[in-house]
Formats: structure tokens, C-alpha cells, sequence
């Protein structure tokens, strides 16, 4: 177990480094935290679930997550807290985000891991595992938001519509 601290330790300073960078990459109007509770189950290849919460210009957008992971080794929960940058609407949160993870657990553990997904969307993550694991793993985690969460973000368009106002979730723009 002594041997895993300065793993951990460096996990934890280089996600502390890039959430404190987080401001100077993205815009705060594109920029949205998310909270994350999930369970894994793995031998080389594996797979989790779970669900969360995009905190996204003053709403809460909940979602569900589904992943795979080759690499992996154990049975953990992970409670994980980030950012996210580069979100124009809401509705480009959901899809496949792949990653780079590094964590490791031995009753009780921390990773990291920077995801993006085919909206050009980025998510900075650390948690804390519960378990036995250990990960240096490429993932993939697919989030969707709920069918409350659509609705949500569909009710705010149309009354940021109907006032006039730039809506929150309004599509983005071909270059």
C-alpha cells in the first residue's frame, strides 16, 4: 500500500494542475462542472455504470453513464468530481468520451482522467475509489443525459427564445 501513495500523489497533483489551468482554456459561458457516482467490474476488460450531474450555466442537467475499459483490474466505486469545457449547448455533453484513466485502490484509492467526446467536448476529472483496483487503462465512457435533463434544457431554449435572449442551448454554428 506504500508503494501506491506516490502513484496516487502524482495522479492528484497533476489533475489539481490542469483544474487550476481549467480557467485559461476554456470560456466560464462554455465551462460546466459535472459530479460523477460510479461501480466497475474488471479482468483486463471491463465495464461500469452509473449516473451524475452537469451543472451548467446555473442548471442541473442529471445523466447516466455507461463504460468499458481495457486494462483494468478489480471492483470498484468511484465518486468523481471535474470539469467540463468547451460545452456550447447542453445537448453536446452526451456521447462517447474517451480517455486515459490512471487510479489505483486498495480499500481506498484516487485517479484521474481527461476525456473528450465527438462534440470536441473535454471533461477533467479526479476521484476517490472504494474498492479493489488497480487502472492504466484507455476507456470509454458513454453519457447520456436523461429524459428529464433533454426536457429541461428544451423548456430553457424555448423560453430564452421567447424572451428574445440568446438561449442556453442553442445549436452550434458551421464555420
Amino acid at each position: 500500500m506504500d508503494r501506491q501513495r506516490p502513484f496516487v500523489h502524482v495522479l492528484i497533483a497533476v489533475a489539481v494542475l490542469l483544474l487550476a489551468a481549467a480557467p485559461a482554456w476554456a470560456k466560464e459561458e462554455t465551462t460546466g462542472k459535472v459530479t460523477i457516482e460510479t461501480m466497475s467490474v474488471a479482468a483486463g476488460l471491463g465495464g461500469g455504470w452509473g449516473e451524475g450531474v452537469l451543472e451548467y450555466r446555473g442548471e442541473k442537467y442529471p445523466f447516466t453513464v455507461t463504460g468499458f475499459s481495457i486494462g483494468d483490474v478489480g471492483v470498484a466505486k468511484v465518486i468523481a468530481k471535474g470539469m467540463v469545457f468547451h460545452l456550447k449547448t447542453v445537448e453536446e455533453f452526451s456521447g462517447l468520451f474517451m480517455a486515459a484513466v490512471a487510479g489505483g485502490t486498495f480499500g481506498g484509492g484516487a485517479g484521474a482522467g481527461v476525456m473528450h467526446n465527438q462534440n470536441n467536448v473535454s471533461m477533467v476529472w479526479t476521484g476517490t475509489n472504494q474498492g479493489l483496483s488497480f487502472t492504466l487503462a484507455h476507456s470509454g465512457v458513454n453519457v447520456q443525459l436523461t429524459q428529464e435533463a433533454k426536457l429541461q434544457a428544451a423548456k430553457i431554449r424555448r423560453n430564452a427564445s421567447a424572451d428574445g435572449q440568446q438561449p442556453a442551448a442553442t445549436p452550434r454554428t458551421s464555420r
